[in-house]
């Protein structure tokens, strides 16, 4: 299902710099993935543009539960919630996959859609100090923060290049969950989730707050 066009290759660099994060081969070149070994799955449900609808994300999630997946890693969102677009994260969920969002980089208290539903592990951005970016999105539906300040990574044209925004952190979340997963294969998504919230660094006031989730 080519979505955004007759080829999975990505022609905007949003996508090339999230896969560094995550999977960046470890050879003496460029950066290192979190998760460097892990086996990584480009699914294109946006344009060139970095546009695109929910039903393309949709389209996207079931291939992603219909091919087994562990992982879901979203660098995107909207502003508004859709029926659909939940219900195709409830589906996720219950088919045991771990679903990794970005909470939005609108500097506000409204987490963006998909990260803001239950199920989906919504993520912030933090500096090199460990401090939130004051254009991260906050809130009660905030789980954790990642680095997303000035990353450097893969990017397309055979480049690298250094973003910054919630889409870095929440590969940087989504290469943790794969190491997780790896170590403990027989972890439910819901166990895994629970883990990276027990034994993730506490910052800003003691166990959870809005401003860095756990």
């Amino acid at each position: 299902n080519m979505i955004g066009g007759s080829s999975y290759d990505d022609d905007n660099g949003h996508g090339t710099h999230c896969a560094g994060i995550i999977a960046a081969e470890n050879n003496d070149f460029g950066t290192v993935g979190v998760a460097y070994a892990a086996d990584l799955y480009a699914v294109k449900v946006l344009d060139s543009t970095g546009s695109g609808y929910y039903s393309q994300i949709i389209s996207g999630i079931d291939w992603a539960i219909s091919n087994d997946m562990d992982i879901i890693s979203m660098s995107l969102g909207g502003s508004t919630g859709s029926t659909t677009l939940q219900s195709a994260i409830a589906r996720a969920y219950n088919a045991g996959i771990v679903i990794v969002a970005a909470a939005g980089n609108n500097g506000t208290s409204s987490i963006s859609y998909p990260a803001r539903y239950t199920q989906a592990v919504a993520i912030g951005a933090v500096n090199s100090s460990n401090l939130r970016a004051s254009w991260s999105n906050y809130g009660s539906q905030l789980d954790l923060v990642a680095p997303g300040v000035s990353i450097y990574s893969t990017y397309y044209g055979n480049s690298y290049a250094t973003l910054s925004g919630t889409s870095m952190a929440t590969p940087y979340a989504a290469g943790v969950f794969a190491l997780a997963k790896e170590a403990s294969p027989a972890l439910t998504n819901a166990q895994l989730e629970t883990q990276l919230k027990t034994y993730a660094m506490d910052l800003g006031t003691s166990g959870f707050d809005i401003y860095y989730g756990y």
